[in-house]
């Protein structure tokens, strides 16, 4: 199979099933719960061991000893919730009705997360075998059996390498970051960048987009670290991706500002400074504007430098000093081409008051144009 067929398959099959560490814990403590339940204890419901194992097993030993309390806390107490109903009243849908509002409201109150439901959906389980109490009890036991086993499995096979496909994941994004801007820097030089602009900031809307997949990894790696021994080095390590996801969160946030800033300027859509208000005054309305010169150079010099940190080993392991010398000299040429670009544009740049005042300004204008019911970018809010 080609490599490329290879990623293809990978990208997909791992969202879709799972990590094969994840689905080995699962299926291990199916089968010890079913052993258990059935040849050990002879329990008459042994059915609900394996899956009260499947559903407590989580990616981290965090995750699953969170879910194993909140589904344990949830069947036991939705276990003495059905009993309770059906041996006192009995099963009517008016019992039904008060036991599942009594139960969710119960979940609510205990916090148990994503098990909100559990408590109501045991104690209609447990009402479904009326007068036979030994069946109920033995249905509760088998899944309190299955929550202990799979919880037990779950802490004790280690978990996979989060902290690896976390890095992996911030230094692709990066990558494309860094693309996006050569890309913008290409156009800027060739002088077409005005047909494009429109199609940056939704690749630039799209990158952010893509960060909340890189936070669900690096939260696996955070928990990852939870309630198991650790070294210093994997402290450290999870520490640098926290920050390079909140490095690259405003990173993206900038990009999206420069390319809706390119956009803006050939005010073929949106709002410009002045439009209801000065209708008849066309010199409230600015013409097109040609991009900042030497912005070219500083796109292309930003971009190398986040192709220095599209390197995974960047991330996950220590930087080394060449790594660092490499940044530091990119950094220094974005500096001098932005300093180029900014006094081109203003000699006062230094007046750097003058920079906020605008900026503030333009901010306003940007509300303006959100809440705009006429030519907005929601006007679907406004609709009758």
């Amino acid at each position: 199979m080609p490599v490329l067929g290879r990623r293809a398959l990978t990208s997909r099959a791992v969202p879709q099933f799972g990590d094969a560490n994840l689905v080995l814990r699962a299926a291990l403590a199916s089968a010890l719960a079913w052993w258990v339940a059935a040849d050990l204890l002879n329990l008459s419901a042994p059915d609900l061991a394996p899956v009260g194992a499947m559903l407590a097993c989580q990616l981290t030993p965090y995750g699953t000893a969170r879910r194993a309390f909140h589904r344990g806390a949830g069947v036991a107490f939705g276990g003495a919730l059905g009993l309770t109903a059906s041996m006192t009243i009995g099963v009517t849908p008016l019992t039904i009705f008060g036991t599942v509002l009594i139960g969710m409201c119960a979940g609510r109150l205990l916090r148990l997360g994503g098990q909100v439901h559990q408590i109501a959906l045991t104690a209609v389980l447990v009402m479904g075998v009326p007068g036979h109490f030994d069946y109920g009890v033995h249905r509760l036991a088998a899944n309190l059996l299955g929550v202990a086993i799979g919880a037990a499995v779950g802490l004790a096979v280690p978990p996979p390498p989060f902290a690896r496909r976390a890095s992996e994941k911030l230094a692709r994004l990066s990558a494309q970051m860094s693309e996006l801007l050569t890309e913008m820097a290409g156009h800027l030089r060739t002088g077409d960048w005005d047909a494009h602009c429109g199609e940056w900031v939704e690749r630039a809307r799209g990158l952010s987009e893509r960060l909340t997949k890189v936070r669900t990894a690096v939260a696996a790696a955070e928990d990852a670290n939870r309630w198991r021994p650790h070294s210093q080095d994997s402290v450290r390590r999870v520490e640098r991706l926290l920050e390079s996801t909140r490095c690259l969160d405003h990173v993206g946030h900038q990009i999206r500002g420069i390319a809706r800033g390119l956009y803006n300027l050939t005010y073929r859509e949106g709002r410009p400074p002045a439009l209801h208000w000065s209708q008849d005054d066309s010199a409230l309305r600015p013409e097109p504007t040609c991009a900042p010169e030497g912005l070219d150079q500083v796109l292309a010099d930003l971009a190398a430098t986040l192709a220095v940190l599209a390197e995974p080993r960047l991330l996950h392991d220590s930087p080394t000093p060449e790594l660092r010398q490499r940044l530091r000299a990119h950094l220094g040429a974005a500096e001098t081409s932005f300093l180029h670009s900014a006094l081109a544009q203003q000699p006062a740049y230094a007046e750097w008051r003058e920079l906020c005042t605008a900026g503030i300004l333009e901010d306003a204008r940007k509300v303006l144009h959100e809440l705009d019911p006429q030519v907005g970018p929601h006007q679907r809010a406004f609709r009758d």
